[in-house]
């Protein structure tokens, strides 16, 4: 790590917000913004590495693939690229012994490996299977690939979402799990599994004959269907940019010129346009048309003139791509490629449409933002749109000195977008960014309460009076970072008196906090300030350890010591134990 580098990360931004409107009260939500008036939808993230039950409160270390296989009861259709998970494999082999009939459809360059041959083999065994199992390929192998990836579950749900449950690197990945419980959509699913599993349609060769539209949760959502290439995946997500004067975008893999001229004109145009991307694979790992566009988005977000148009924050990843175990044989490019310990597999795309006066969406796509992926490949896109499918992936949470939305009262209220944000390190071009000013470093969020503290106190001033003055609260964060294993030192204290949570107890009576922090081993140290602004002497600092992985969300619940002072007053304010 250069100086510079070093010095931002000894430098690192602690952002404390309070949480207004928060406490007290009875946390209803706006209804046009509560995700859960569309149950049929559901939304899981995946992570097996960083944000599991050790770093965060939400466990997302937890599959939700295998109950959803076991709840078939008479079919299963199975769309996956490649199959070489054996957990997945006995757990389908157990679901045909059950009676269940299985259909998979699958990529014929992977299918005629010999490294995934043997899983196959196990799945159309008869002696395993009861006959209940049937296995096809697409025609024509590589470099057009059968990239689709879902599940019809009784023809009456549909299971997409850009998690690798089927692969061996199911656990070096994390992405997503959608689920659809709609006879509608299901069909509309079957008819797409159908032309390439009994027709032999693949790629160009299908036909765009299946309903798009679909009314979720009594008409509290949208959900839009569309299987690619010929429904244009494209066009699709240029309509969702170009509608919208706020984007955020999560890829595994951008390396279309198309879409990345698209973004770029688009924030180009207007002052007041945002970007917020996210990408994967990139530096040494990434391929020559992949870096040609994360520099082109790189030396937009660079330009401290910022004189052609919006604001965009842009991942800075070199840190977690240093996380490579060894090759692999990859039979669509037959070149040895590098193994991720962990990387993003997400394909989404969040617009506010604001420009169009229409409702925010989230758009999924199996594919990369590749020329295969939009013109040849089998993909699957699900664009989600209104306020309340939306804030399945995105709550909208400012992570800057302005106060979150009252939506968010626990760690389980931060959605994927914002954990995604704290977890990639960030470059922002010049001028104000919709969040925060970016840390350079991987992150995690931490909200909670103070239980003990009153932002008024009586104290015993030793002439035999009591006095009653105010207090405030601030924090340093001491530790050793995440990634330390890579050249990076303890994260240097750091205070900012200037970002104190909100104390104010008519719109925060119960003393909530939130703060962005390094990801690692922490300690957060609570202090408390007089009323001139100084540390008091009054209040000891009292010291709380906390272990969160990058993206993790903590609920902490903090106290300040309570002043000899106060003890002396007696009933004084504020000063008491929880």
């Amino acid at each position: 790590m250069n100086r510079s580098s070093l010095l931002m990360l000894m430098t690192v931004l602690v952002i404390m917000i309070g949480l207004a409107s928060c406490g007290g009260g009875d946390g209803t939500q706006e209804v046009d913004n509560n995700p859960n008036l569309v149950p049929d939808v559901s939304v899981q993230t995946v992570d097996h590495r960083y944000r599991t039950a050790t770093y965060s409160d939400a466990n997302l270390n937890n599959d939700p693939i295998f109950a959803l296989i076991a709840s078939a009861n008479s079919s299963l259709d199975v769309a996956a690229t490649a199959i070489d998970r054996q957990e997945v494999v006995e757990a389908l082999l157990q679901e045909a012994r059950a009676g269940t009939q299985i259909r998979i459809i699958t990529e014929k360059a992977y299918y005629d490996d010999l490294s995934y041959k043997p899983f196959y083999d196990q799945l159309e065994d008869i002696n395993q299977n009861n006959g209940n199992i049937e296995v096809r390929t697409d025609l024509d192998g590589a470099p057009r690939i059968m990239h689709a990836r879902f599940l019809v579950i009784d023809q009456a749900r549909v299971v997409t979402g850009s998690y690798n449950w089927e692969s061996s690197r199911s656990t070096n990945t994390y992405g997503d799990v959608i689920t659809l419980n709609s006879t509608e959509i299901a069909a509309a699913f079957t008819n797409q599994f159908n032309q390439m599993f009994v027709e032999r349609n693949f790629g160009v060769h299908k036909r765009d004959d299946t309903k798009h539209t679909f009314l979720v949760g009594s008409g509290n959502g949208i959900v839009e269907v569309y299987f690619g290439p010929n429904d244009q995946p494209l066009e699709l997500l240029s309509n969702e940019i170009n509608s919208s004067a706020n984007v955020y975008f999560a890829i595994q893999q951008f390396k279309d010129f198309r879409l990345a001229n698209t973004m770029l004109n688009w924030i180009s145009s207007n002052a007041n346009f945002n970007v917020i991307g996210m990408f994967n694979d990139i530096g040494a790992l990434g391929d020559a048309e992949e870096n040609a566009v994360y520099n082109a988005f790189e030396n937009y977000a660079q330009d401290n003139q910022n004189i052609r148009g919006g604001t965009m924050s842009i991942s800075d990843l070199a840190e977690l791509n240093t996380f490579v175990s060894g090759t692999r044989f990859d039979p669509i490019t037959q070149t040895d490629i590098p193994v991720q310990v962990n990387a993003m597999n997400h394909k989404l795309l969040y617009a506010d449409r604001a420009l169009a006066g229409g409702s925010p969406s989230v758009t999924f796509y199996t594919g990369n933002y590749s020329a295969l992926g939009f013109d040849q490949n089998d993909e699957v896109m699900v664009i989600m749109r209104g306020s309340q499918l939306a804030r399945k992936y995105y709550s909208g949470a400012d992570l800057s000195t302005s106060l979150p939305p009252t939506g968010i009262e626990n760690a389980d209220d931060i959605k994927e977008f914002d954990q995604l944000f704290a977890l990639h390190p960030m470059q922002a071009s010049a001028g104000s960014t919709p969040f925060r000013e970016f840390l350079p470093v991987s992150s995690g969020i931490i909200l909670g309460t103070i239980n003990n503290f009153q932002p008024t106190i009586t104290i015993d001033n030793g002439n035999g009076e009591f006095d009653e003055i105010n207090i405030d609260v601030y924090f340093e964060i001491e530790g050793t970072y995440f990634f330390n294993d890579f050249g990076f030192g303890p994260v240097a204290p750091f205070a900012d008196q200037d970002a104190q949570f909100e104390e104010n107890e008519a719109i925060n009576p119960d003393h909530r906090f939130m703060m962005v922090v390094p990801a690692g081993d922490i300690i957060l140290r609570t202090i408390v300030l007089d009323t001139d602004g100084s540390v008091s002497s009054r209040f000891q600092p009292t010291e709380t350890e906390i272990t969160i992985g990058p993206g993790g969300v903590r609920e902490v619940s903090l106290n300040i010591n309570q002043s000899q002072d106060t003890l002396n007053a007696g009933s004084g304010g504020g000063g008491g134990a929880a």
